[in-house]
This record gives structure tokens, sequence and C-alpha cells, in this order.
């Protein structure tokens, strides 16, 4: 045992947090998202009986809106966040920790998924009619490159449906700081957004937040922590 390893054991979890946080970063946010995912499999909550509510009602949309479409979950998470959506014609959850959630019963899922950051995703440009990331941009390595490959692969006149964590601090696991304004300015001129709403966060998370509908004023400009909802269409090109 070397004189660092010493010194991570004395000073516990915090440390080895602290300096693997800087030396190896999307590695150690990887360690934890599985971690995360490990634990809430062991408490048998990898299943989700809102997820039809979140990527319809939510945003004013119907199950039929997506019949015989290509979706595309971006950091979809095991717990088979579109296994509600039988009538689109594709339908694809990506993440890069896709092949360690077929492990935690994915494979049993219908939804296809497929193994890739955000940064570089394996589809044809304007191959999706909706494009969807839950909780998960500002678990990115990228934002500006996610961004990109967003606006690349969603066809014209397609959907991006945005729910994310604004206005705090980096973390390890999230180390972006993310505000309504960049966020709308990063996506135009492609995207126009079409309703903006912020959430006052909740104990249990994103999606309690907004089911309690406990809404905060002047979204797009509002610098308190809290989930932003936002619906963008991509416009045509001209």
């Amino acid at each position: 045992m070397n004189r660092l390893e010493r010194a991570i054991r004395r000073a516990g979890y915090n440390a080895l947090n602290n300096i693997a946080a800087r030396v190896m970063p999307v590695r150690w946010k990887q360690y934890n998202e599985l971690k995360y995912w490990r634990e809430r499999k062991a408490k048998g909550l990898l299943s989700d009986d809102n997820y039809r509510y979140f990527y319809t009602t939510h945003f004013g949309l119907d199950e039929s809106d997506y019949s015989k479409k290509t979706i595309l979950d971006i950091g979809c998470g095991p717990k088979g966040s579109l296994e509600w959506a039988s009538m689109a014609r594709r339908r694809i959850g990506l993440d890069p920790l896709a092949k360690e959630y077929l492990k935690l019963g994915a494979d049993k899922h219908q939804m296809e998924y497929i193994d890739s950051p955000a940064e570089n995703i394996p589809l044809k440009d304007s191959e999706c009619d909706a494009v969807f990331s839950f909780n998960s941009l500002d678990h990115v390595n990228n934002v500006d490159q996610t961004l990109k490959e967003i606006k690349r692969v969603t066809r014209p006149g397609g959907l991006f449906l945005l729910l994310v964590e604004v206005n705090h601090p980096p973390t390890a696991c999230e180390p972006h700081k993310l505000t309504p304004g960049k966020l709308t300015e990063w996506l135009k001129p492609e995207f126009v957004c079409e309703s903006l709403q912020l959430y006052r966060p909740a104990a249990n998370g994103m999606y309690a937040s907004i089911l309690a509908n406990e809404k905060l004023p002047n979204a797009a400009v509002s610098k308190e922590i809290g989930y932003m909802s936002a619906r963008f269409v991509k416009m045509p090109a001209r």
C-alpha cells in the first residue's frame, strides 16, 4: 500500500470522492451512477409507472403523437423509460452504461438500448421524430456537443422534450451549472421553445417535484434551484 492509498484509507470515502472526481471525472461519475442503480435494484425500485405521463400528458401530447415514430431517450437509465410506447416505430434508450443496465434486468424490456455517450449518437441525421432528455443533460460530459448531436438527429418539425435541474452548483455526478436562459440560447436557431416552466425542488426528486405542481415564477430568468420543463420544436431548414 503506497502513501496515497494509506491517506485515502485514513480519510475515508470523502477523500476518495474528491481525488477521483478530479483525476478521473468520467469514470468516477459512471461508477457512482451505476452504484445508484444497483442500490435501486436491490430495493426493488427499478420500475416507474409515471413515465407515460411525463412523455405525454405533462407536455400536452398523446400516445398517438408517437405512432409509427422513431423516439430517442438520452440518458435513459435501466427502468424501461419507453416501455409504454409500443405504438412507436422504434423506441431507443441511449446511455453510456446501457450494457451494464442489461445486466440489471433491462434485457427483459421491449425497447432498444444503445450503449453510447450523448456526445456521439450513432444515428443518422434527422432520424428521430422526438428526442427526450429527462434528468440527464446536467450529467453528460460535454453539454455543447450533446446539444449539437440532438440538433443533428432530430428531424425538422420534430420535438425535443427536456426535464433538467437548473441553477445548481456543479457536483461530481452533475458537473454543469445550467440555466434556463443559457439552455434556450444554446438550442437556437434550430429549436424554438414552445413552453418553459420551473418547479420547486421536492424531497423525492424531479418527478415528485413536477407532480406536486409547485411552480416557480419567471421561469426563463429565474436564478432559483429548480427543475426545468421545456418543450422545443425543430424549425425547418431555410
